[in-house]
């Protein structure tokens, strides 16, 4: 078997990349989101060899929240996958090399993982988050749901009508969380696609939402943000979720975790059972400087990539 190359992602790739993230991952990683990119070529970096394809690696520009109130421009790194017949060989570490060679303009680098080792002769060091509470649920004595609030199934747009509630509850406020561009949202919605939207109406403005579901026993809620200064909103919306749940017959959950101690409360309220669980999947590498993430960290299950 001759050596590998390493070169940018082209169309007539997708077919071998999805191929590649379905034995590579578990469960199989479906390239849906992937295809939300307009840019996904050019964010792709491909190694093949003699047989084919046999890694890839994605490299997506963000904007992140620094706890200095500032906006960093950040490499995020995913879909790291190496074929079974090229492992051993170094290619994750000349993939990571590559993509961070690529996005040299960004300030810092940012992955999740869980297996850190592979990343840290790469230079990468892990962080820890507090990003879910998790444990046993039953339905708590809450209020009643505020009225309105509206239901309906996470799909394309749908999450138009909270994007200012999304910025205003986190800007100047929470570390870590995405300035979310259009690709965002729309990448955002294909990974909560099917979960419910809960949004608390007030004439024609909307103060706050909720995304939750629920399989067989088990209930998540995956995002979660009000107006400022919108009290009570947020658990008026958790009283919904509770409903719901407890009509579907949920016995345990995971929940993110709000950015704001007064959102936590409410939560709190709602999963009195549930523990807090730290998150240990995340590394950053300084660019061209060190990454600013000393105060409150929080990535939804909308904003991995």
């Amino acid at each position: 078997m001759s050596g590998q190359t390493i070169r940018a992602a082209r169309p007539e790739d997708e077919h071998a990349l999805t191929a590649l993230w379905a034995t590579a991952f578990t469960p199989a990683l479906a390239p849906d989101q992937w295809l939300v990119d307009a840019h996904r070529f050019a964010h792709t970096l491909v190694a093949e060899d003699d047989d084919g394809l046999c890694g890839s690696i994605y490299g997506l520009p963000k904007r992140l929240r620094e706890d200095d109130g500032g906006i960093a421009e950040v490499h995020a790194i995913g879909s790291v996958a190496v074929a079974e017949r090229a492992r051993g060989r170094g290619l994750a570490r000349r993939l990571v090399a590559a993509t961070l060679q690529s996005g040299r303009d960004a300030e810092w680098a940012l992955l999740f993982t869980g297996t850190p080792d592979v990343y840290r002769s790469s230079g990468f060091e892990t962080f820890s988050m507090a990003r879910t509470l998790a444990g046993p649920w039953r339905a708590p004595a809450l209020v009643e749901p505020g009225d309105p609030v509206v239901r309906e199934r996470i799909g394309p747009g749908s999450l138009d009508s909270v994007r200012e509630v999304y910025e205003r509850s986190r800007t100047g406020r929470v570390v870590l969380a995405p300035v979310r561009d259009d690709r965002d949202w729309a990448m955002a919605e294909v990974r909560m696609s099917g979960a419910t939207l809960y949004r608390r109406i007030a004439g024609s403005a909307v103060l706050g939402y909720a995304i939750a579901e629920s399989r067989g026993a088990a209930g998540d809620l995956l995002e979660s943000a009000t107006l400022p200064d919108s009290d009570g909103v947020h658990r008026e919306l958790l009283s919904a979720v509770a409903a719901d749940w407890a009509s579907a017959g949920v016995t345990s959950c995971r929940l993110a975790v709000p950015a704001l101690a007064t959102e936590e409360a409410a939560v709190r309220a709602f999963a009195p059972d549930a523990a807090r669980t730290d998150d240990r999947t995340g590394m950053i590498r300084p660019l061209r400087r060190d990454a600013r993430l000393h105060g409150i960290r929080h990535f939804t299950a909308g904003d991995y990539f």
